[in-house]
């Protein structure tokens, strides 16, 4: 049986972008279907910046500008 190969850290859509620079090539990209996200159903995953968060099947945190860790730290600085 073959190990998974594990990664030190997953970002999402916006996380990437902001600390790589390309968010299309997020970790949690195709995690679930665009099926899905038409039908509001999200994929529940952990992300290194947002912390415990729901994305889309681009890999896109759906509660970014409201609810996941970014979003808190950025109110906390107002």
């Amino acid at each position: 049986m073959r190990k998974r190969r594990r990664k030190m850290a997953e970002f999402c859509y916006q996380c990437t972008q902001d600390h790589f620079g390309d968010g299309n090539k997020n970790d949690f990209q195709n995690v679930s279907k665009k099926s899905n996200t038409d039908k509001g159903l999200y994929a529940s995953v952990l992300c290194e910046g947002c912390g415990y968060t729901q994305v889309n099947h681009d890999g896109m945190c759906i509660h970014h500008t409201t609810d996941c860790l970014v979003a808190e730290n950025e109110k906390s600085e107002m």
